[in-house]
């Protein structure tokens, strides 16, 4: 599978796919619906692969063997927090060559707190975006840190921390919300 040209003068993009899960409207009835996890290219949005993840099993299981038909060779894929998981991080890298780029949520409380309490207030913005539509005004701030290996984190292979942080004003009401996202990568900022 190769990947989409890039406009002239720009290397080529990383193969990217995200692995999240689905129970897609009208799939039956209340208790009883279809619940599918996917593989989808971020370039193109086409679901490379599908599995359906039955009540006796759960997402996680289902990790594995959905990606395992893939050419995950120097792919990037991308998950939600309930896929940060020590032996997906391994079996990607180790086993498929592949890099990740893990959502980190409390459900990896160690590996949470350390990119919390990373020194954010010393690290600069990379990037900021500024919309409006939809009766908001967001504000997006992203930040990312290699961290070295004195510090590192509690998960296989991570060596960059990424901080997402989004403030919303409500035009109607004005008032503002916080929401700070945390991830990891297994990539520097190079190799990205």
């Amino acid at each position: 599978m190769g990947l989409p040209t890039p406009p002239a003068g720009q290397p080529p993009q990383r193969r990217a796919y995200a692995a999240d899960g689905n129970t897609p409207c009208g799939s039956g009835p209340a208790g009883a619906q279809i619940h599918l996890l996917a593989a989808v290219d971020h370039h193109t949005g086409a679901v490379l692969a599908q599995t359906a993840v039955d009540g006796k099993t759960n997402e996680i299981t289902r990790f594995v063997p959905l990606l395992a038909g893939l050419d995950l060779d120097g792919a990037v894929i991308t998950a939600d927090a309930l896929h940060t998981q020590r032996e997906h991080a391994r079996w990607l890298v180790e086993q498929r060559n592949a890099g990740y780029l893990f959502v980190v949520k409390k459900n990896q409380p160690t590996l949470y707190h350390q990119v919390k309490h990373l020194p954010w207030g010393k690290i600069p913005v990379c990037d900021e975006v500024h919309t409006r539509g939809h009766g908001r005004y967001d504000i997006r701030r992203l930040q990312v840190i290699t961290v070295a290996p004195a510090i590192g984190l509690d998960f296989p292979h991570a060596v960059q921390a990424i901080r997402v942080r989004r403030r919303r004003m409500n035009l109607t009401t004005g008032h503002w919300s916080t929401v700070t996202i945390y991830a990891v990568a297994n990539f520097t900022a190079g190799q990205a």
